[in-house]
């Protein structure tokens, strides 16, 4: 009907034009066609083209108040305010006692911080229409804004002689009251909404609260006291004794409180974590056994009734941490995982926990689920490449260690950690350049790392390469390190594979002399030495040494068969 109607007053236009000068009845009923055409744009959202059709209106025809209405709020939803502003000022020439345009006009105002033509016409309003309470509560925004707090608390007395106690117009005086430091007016004005409904636990909850923000705990002690006596089921009071009380540092009472609101089926999970960590953290600062334990004992009564809150899993092993179960923190941390995998954190503790407990294949599994949540985190494929390193997963350590590599970039102390890794991984597939690569950048961030100095050299002393380069590393090692055996050995072997046989054996048989256990492999190594050096039946001595402690090359075996040093 609408589209029939507008097409119709279009022809009329149309066809008026093209004859004669239109009647006063023709323009106006062509006016309302291009305004009608102006309010389905509007409709439509399409507010520049409503805003043409209402100016096109204001230019050929006679203009009303409501067309200039229709303007600004075209240009209010094109943010274009001082527009807006303009055509609304406009409205009000031509209707000047038109409330609803009046109070656009002070909205607009108050939008282009024009507080004084705002505050000016929102004051009319009042005076004339005293019962609107919209009008005061814009007043007294304004005068929020502006810091003067006295004259929107003035406006909400008003308000409160009109409607009487309201809850969001005392919340609002609470609220400025704070915010001067009138700590007292504030509680008055709670006190206030409690007398008029005693039974409301909302009022009294909030009440407390804003004693506890200003340290008055046994003013809202008492208040929550007295109010559970009339409702014991509040949950929320129970809660907020426990934090009074741990505040006050008396743990025995804040279990006990906790315990009732872990306890009570009608309060949220939420609230009851909050609470419980407020307390698990006063624990931790002062970690007495007995009080773990008690802290144990909650945490566990929240998940016995809250079996899906990830983070009472998070704080059941945090303190179990503490108290060095952490084969059952390691277990708990994965719980959390199951409800919620977004907390970085908790696989953070869960992968260093399998770190501590040497857990190489939970290391690789954990390490391996963060970094699918976490793909640009270089903490987790480090890791991930780390736990595979010691399941002899090489190829895979190498393809996390190269993504951990990547991420890295900016932390040189990781980049040395995931260097080394790289270049042991690389050794083990045979990738030698990559491996020596690999080290030498470790080294280029640290070069008194005592595992790559030691590791590279050694691997190159196996394969008999740069044995040069090797030395200077190996010598460099037990400068760093005289006492460590394994460094001694390492540094003996390079030796030995550049035949300095006599220098290889002081070495190693002065590393020896100060070891109460050496390991099998040096002492296979001291047998290799004293071969070379003619002495078979010395050799003879220390290979069986070495195999006594079942670890050695897979040729000892064959070593002492033939009575001589062999080579793969």
């Amino acid at each position: 009907m609408l589209k029939k109607l507008l097409f119709f007053l279009l022809a009329c236009f149309s066809i008026a034009y093209a004859q004669e000068p239109l009647s006063e009845t023709d323009k106006r009923l062509a006016g309302e066609g291009v305004f009608l055409l102006g309010m389905k744009e509007f409709m439509a959202e399409n507010y520049d083209k409503a805003a043409t059709q209402f100016k096109k209106v204001i230019d050929e025809f006679k203009p009303t108040a409501g067309v200039y209405h229709m303007l600004a709020k075209a240009y209010l939803e094109q943010n274009d305010l001082p527009a807006a502003a303009t055509a609304a000022a406009k409205s009000l020439e031509l209707e000047k006692n038109n409330v609803y345009y009046q109070e656009f006009q002070a909205s607009l105002f108050t939008a282009l911080q024009d507080y004084e033509e705002s505050i000016e016409l929102y004051k009319k309003l009042i005076k004339n229409d005293p019962l609107k309470v919209d009008n005061y509560l814009h007043l007294a925004e304004i005068y929020v804004s502006l810091g003067e707090y006295k004259q929107a608390i003035r406006l909400y007395d008003e308000v409160e002689k009109n409607l009487g106690t309201d809850e969001e117009i005392s919340r609002r005086k609470q609220l400025l009251y704070l915010r001067q430091d009138k700590v007292e007016e504030a509680i008055q004005e709670g006190d206030k909404l409690i007398e008029t409904q005693p039974l409301e636990p909302e009022y009294v909850l909030k009440q407390a609260q804003i004693m506890m923000s200003n340290q008055k705990y046994n003013e809202a002690e008492s208040l929550l006291k007295s109010h559970l006596e009339k409702d014991g089921d509040l949950g929320e009071a129970h809660v907020m004794l426990a934090e009074i009380y741990r505040s006050k540092g008396d743990l025995k009472a804040a279990t006990d409180e906790l315990m009732l609101a872990i306890e009570n089926p009608l309060l949220e999970a939420d609230v009851k974590l909050q609470v419980l960590g407020s307390y698990i953290e006063l624990v931790e600062e002062n970690p007495v056994t007995a009080q773990l334990d008690k802290a144990v004992n909650l945490t566990e009564e929240m998940i016995a009734n809250e079996p899906e809150a990830s983070v009472a899993y998070v704080y059941l092993a945090n303190l179990l941490v503490k108290k060095g179960e952490l084969e059952k923190a390691q277990e708990n941390y994965l719980k959390s995982t199951q409800f919620d995998k977004s907390m970085y954190g908790v696989w953070m503790a869960l992968i260093e926990i399998d770190t501590k407990l040497g857990d190489a294949e939970a290391m690789a599994k954990h390490a391996q689920e963060a970094a699918d949540y976490f793909p640009n985190q270089a903490f987790f494929w480090y890791h991930l490449g780390y736990g595979n390193v010691l399941l002899e997963n090489y190829e895979e350590a190498i393809y996390a260690l190269e993504e951990a590599q990547f991420l890295s970039f900016d932390n040189k102390e990781l980049l040395k950690h995931i260097y080394t890794l790289l270049g042991d991984s690389y050794n083990q597939t045979k990738q030698y350049t990559e491996a020596e690569k690999a080290y030498d950048d470790a080294l280029k961030i640290d070069p008194d790392y005592l595992p790559v100095l030691n590791n590279a050299s050694y691997y190159l002393a196996l394969r008999g390469r740069n044995l040069d380069k090797a030395l200077s590393m190996s010598k460099h090692l037990i400068e760093l390190e005289p006492d460590n055996l394994e460094y001694s050995d390492t540094h003996a072997w390079v030796l030995f594979q550049k035949e300095e046989y006599q220098q290889a054996y002081d070495v190693l048989s002065a590393a020896l002399d100060k070891s109460d256990e050496p390991n099998g492999t040096a002492l296979e190594h001291f047998g290799d030495i004293l071969s070379k050096m003619g002495d078979s039946e010395k050799a003879l001595e220390y290979w069986y040494k070495a195999k006594l402690t079942g670890e050695h090359s897979p040729l000892l075996d064959k070593k002492v068969a033939e009575k001589q040093y062999l080579v793969e």
